[in-house]
């Protein structure tokens, strides 16, 4: 510990001796300075010289060694957990990466102006420029300090133009004019002659790459001194490396919290794991990162024949919401959905670009669109963001808006993996219809209901008359077809959401009808009986086949209140109806 100690104290000495040295005028601090700050990073790095008397570590030791390694390992990881659950979805857009990117110039610009301060410090300069790289190939001035009023504040100065500008020919080099005879308008920052004699520059280079150039100029000619020129070297290319480093860790920070905000959607999308609720967040989180006039997303039926659009966002998306249309047609939609790709560019100017469908509203106002189909091995859906403006839609937008469809997919790919695997546990896999197992579960809940609300409750069960003859004169594949029509059939004939309809076994049928009284479940009864007598199936020669069924009726409290009572009295009349000459309706 005593050495420890000792070492961040020698380490603080070195630091405040160079800092010390800086501001001597001489060629003593140009040389010291580097030096000492090597020192000190040598002595940071050295080892530290072990005790001799220092007794070996125990096991014990190295036992709470690792403890302690551990616990901090969970702390740490607890706090990154909750930072970056606290990360708010707004981050992924443009709004807020642009107002980080302000305030980190702004601390550029603080860095800079600091760094000015320490030249005019250590030398008698009439003005210090930086400049940084413009887009159009230049070096544009960036910060400065003057004792001239005619400064221009928009300068660029370009490869071969002007004094500075022939020495950035072949990129920038270190510059010392020792007698300055020309105009000081030809140094392209002043819009005035300033009578400057005397000028050095270096340029600020990090990372290898040119970012920038120092510049100090004088009104004296044979101003500056090597040692200037060394001093002004050292400080630019320190200054590069803090710019730079700046840039980057900011670049770092930005794409850390962009992929904690998606660790979040994908959490969300993940917990939820029901399609609205994905397509809810979707619909909220993609306006918020990125701008668009309008927003539509459309989800593939089974089929893969139609789609439905099932969230919009903007002005004049009522006509879109829930609209159906068809994949078969020539329409930008149908190009995703098919061809399972990204689209991004603006619309044609001599045409109308059908989205979905030939009679959707045609604005000429959208100039540009992206799409993103969501899915991965197949298209399940698509993102439609379209633009008033034209190109309004980048790279980093396509990315973006990628990523969250990717994991919206597989999120719903999670979902029809879970309905499946409920719909085999629930439902008969031949008619679709509930099974035995699930039949014994809706009765139960609903008695249960019945007890509760006083509602009435009727069960029916249901055979197909002479179904073992059928099997035996067409063959087993037609009887499954006479088995698919007939669950199909009672599954429509029923009340959607309220009754259910289960085959219990074979060709035997159940319907579970609730708040239904004795006089109407009769009737319901009665006239699915005759739309199935009514039913007319190609036999495998093409001929006509007719079937009928028999129903039994039991009612609860009425016949029984206990389940297995109930079945058994609506089963019974069942085989009444079949004594009775089938094809009818029979009440226990």
């Amino acid at each position: 510990m005593h050495l420890i100690k000792k070492r961040k104290l020698l380490i603080t000495c070195l630091i405040l001796a160079s800092i010390a040295l800086s501001f001597i005028h001489s060629y003593v601090s140009t040389v010291s300075v580097p030096l000492v700050l090597i020192l000190s990073i040598l002595v940071l790095f050295l080892p530290a010289k072990v005790d001799q008397k220092q007794q070996p570590e125990t096991i014990a030791d190295e036992n709470q060694k690792d403890n302690n390694n551990a616990d901090f390992s969970r702390i740490t990881q607890k706090y990154v957990n909750e930072k970056t659950a606290s990360v708010h979805v707004s981050v992924l857009g443009s709004e807020h990466r642009k107002n980080e990117w302000h305030q980190i110039e702004k601390t550029i610009d603080d860095l800079l102006d600091n760094c000015i301060k320490i030249i005019n410090s250590r030398m008698d300069a009439h003005t210090v420029a930086v400049f940084f790289p413009s887009k159009d190939g230049g070096y544009k001035l960036r910060r400065f300090s003057s004792r001239s009023e005619h400064i221009n504040p928009e300068a660029t100065i370009y490869p071969g133009v002007g004094v500075i500008g022939g020495f950035l020919k072949d990129g920038l080099k270190q510059l010392n004019l020792k007698e300055i005879v020309s105009d000081s308008i030809t140094l392209y920052y002043y819009c005035k002659d300033a009578g400057i004699r005397s000028l050095m520059a270096s340029p600020i280079i990090a990372g290898n790459i040119e970012r920038g150039a120092l510049i100090v100029d004088s009104t004296n000619t044979k101003n500056f001194s090597e040692q200037d020129h060394a001093f002004l070297s050292t400080v630019a290319s320190i200054l590069g490396q803090a710019v730079f480093s700046t840039y980057l860790s900011t670049e770092h920070r930005l794409e850390h919290i962009r992929l904690a905000a998606m660790s979040n959607i994908e959490k969300e999308f993940f917990h939820n794991l029901k399609l609205d609720l994905i397509l809810d967040k979707m619909a909220e989180i993609i306006p918020f990162a990125i701008h668009c006039d309008r927003l539509t997303i459309a989800i593939k039926s089974e089929d893969s024949s139609i789609a439905t659009i099932l969230r919009t966002h903007g002005n004049g998306t009522e006509w879109f919401l829930n609209k159906e249309f068809s994949l078969k047609e020539k329409t930008l939609s149908s190009i995703v959905f098919s061809k399972n790709i990204c689209i991004s560019r603006n619309f044609s100017d001599e045409h109308y670009e059908i989205r979905y469908c030939i009679d959707e509203p045609q604005e000429s106002k959208y100039r540009s669109f992206l799409a993103v189909p969501i899915g991965t091995d197949d298209c399940r859906g698509m993102i439609l963001l379209e633009s008033t403006r034209p190109d309004a839609f980048f790279e980093s937008h396509k990315d973006l808006l990628s990523r969250i469809a990717t994991s919206a997919a597989l999120a719903i790919e999670k979902i029809i993996i879970l309905e499946k695997a409920e719909n085999m546990a629930t439902h008969d896999g031949l008619t679709g219809l509930f099974n035995h197992r699930r039949f014994q579960q809706i009765l139960k809940d609903e008695i249960t209901r019945s007890i509760r609300y006083n509602d009435p409750l009727a069960l029916v069960i249901c055979d197909i008359d002479y179904f073992k003859k059928i099997n035996d004169t067409y063959g087993h594949q037609f009887g499954d077809t006479v088995l698919k029509g007939v669950a199909a059939k009672l599954g429509s004939s029923i009340r959607d959401g309220i009754d259910t309809a289960s085959r219990y076994g074979g060709e035997e049928f159940s319907l579970v009808l609730v708040k239904t009284d004795e006089k109407s479940t009769v009737e319901t009864v009665e006239r699915i009986r005759q739309q199935i007598a009514g039913m007319v199936f190609k036999g495998p020669a093409g001929q006509d086949v007719s079937v009928t069924m028999s129903f039994g009726i039991a009612y609860y409290r009425t016949h029984a209140r206990h389940i297995d009572e109930l079945i058994k009295k609506a089963d019974k009349a069942l085989y009444r109806a079949k004594e009775n000459g089938r094809n009818r309706v029979e009440v226990f």
